[in-house]
């Protein structure tokens, strides 16, 4: 298994947002979701010290029907949710984004502050 180490706030996180997220070319908040349970919850991401944007693109099931988007780590925690890294076997890049609230008005104002926060890498195609 891959060491857990520090994300510096000058790094890069990469995300995949399927085209189902995507209406009249406007990312919806509900693209922004945190999965698994435990400590391993989290909104998967790749970092950029292990892998690319187009490295999370391959790991799709079908690429073209993904995009990637990219966050700065920095503007993640000051909007006051958490980044960790959690290495994968297969994985060295995954992280988690954390801390997305289970509560209906507080989770969509936490995925609206990322909606505002992301820049696209990869487009869909």
């Amino acid at each position: 298994m891959w060491p857990i180490e520090q994300i510096p706030n000058e790094d890069l996180l990469f995300y995949r947002i399927h085209k189902s997220f995507v209406v009249d070319g406007e990312v919806v908040p509900g693209a922004f979701q945190e999965r698994g349970e435990g400590e391993m919850r989290g909104m998967s991401t790749d970092w950029e010290k292990y892998a690319t944007a187009r490295d999370a693109w391959l790991r799709s099931k079908i690429p073209a029907d993904n995009g990637i988007v990219e966050f700065a780590v920095g503007e993640i925690r000051a909007a006051d949710l958490e980044v960790v890294h959690a290495p994968l076997f297969d994985n060295r890049a995954h992280s988690h984004i954390k801390g997305i609230p289970h509560d209906g008005q507080l989770r969509t104002q936490a995925r609206l502050k990322l909606k505002r926060l992301f820049k696209w890498k990869i487009n869909f195609g």
